[in-house]
């Protein structure tokens, strides 16, 4: 054992805070107030009520986008889609008993050109579906403004959700926005379009399913 190391790892600790929490009481930091930090947790967290209770026995998700979308990316519709199965069997089970294949709505779309002049229920009826989640895509796009040699993906859409069985529709609605890297955008030498497409998705559907459950985020400005 070498000298002046014989304190185990949990005393030392220990003695760290109490000198620590000297060193704050000699400079006249009330006890009250020192205790409180001392014992505060590191990552405080909040809880995120959700807006609206999203249940379904079977569920059809409908993405609309327009033609200036389509045109630059004509996937879309089919990648946001999928995402938000994938976040709704993570984070909504067993609330969502079954979800219409994204693929089968995409085929449906093709196949029903007049389907944006009927009513969400009606839809949900064409699907055999008890609820639908209709998104509207207003902006879709993996670049930043303005720019040509910058990756910045952002997501704004309107949702609503349509029950059958209620009394008036859309029993919820809501926008949603996202912007990934939230942090700035990345240049195209850095990381590939693929790469900035797949994280916008998943971080879109994310905030679009956070809106149906209840959630906990870091509060800032907590104990480092």
């Amino acid at each position: 054992m070498k000298p002046g190391n014989h304190l185990s790892p949990l005393r030392r600790q220990a003695l760290a805070g109490l000198i620590a929490a000297l060193g704050l009481a000699a400079c006249g930091c009330p006890p009250a107030n020192l205790l409180s930090w001392f014992i505060a947790p590191r990552h405080p967290k909040q809880t995120i009520k959700a807006e609206y209770p999203l249940k379904a026995e079977r569920l059809v998700i409908v993405t609309y986008a327009g033609t200036e979308i389509l045109f630059n990316d004509p996937t879309a519709p089919l990648e946001v889609s999928s995402d938000l199965v994938n976040e709704i069997l993570r984070s909504l089970r067993p609330r969502v008993k079954t979800i219409v294949h994204p693929v089968q709505v995409v085929r449906w779309q093709e196949s029903n050109l007049e389907w944006p002049n009927m009513s969400l229920v009606d839809i949900a009826k064409a699907f055999q579906a008890d609820t639908i989640l209709y998104v509207e895509l207003e902006r879709y796009t993996m670049m930043e403004d303005r720019s040509a040699n910058l990756y910045r993906g952002r997501v704004r859409a309107r949702i609503q959700v349509a029950e059958t069985q209620a009394e008036r529709n859309p029993v919820y609605e809501s926008s949603v926005e996202t912007v990934y890297p939230p942090e700035g955008p990345v240049g195209v030498l850095g990381t590939t379009e693929r790469v900035i497409r797949h994280y916008t998705n998943a971080a879109f559907a994310v905030a679009v399913i956070n809106k149906f459950h209840e959630y906990q985020v870091e509060v800032k400005g907590g104990r480092p």
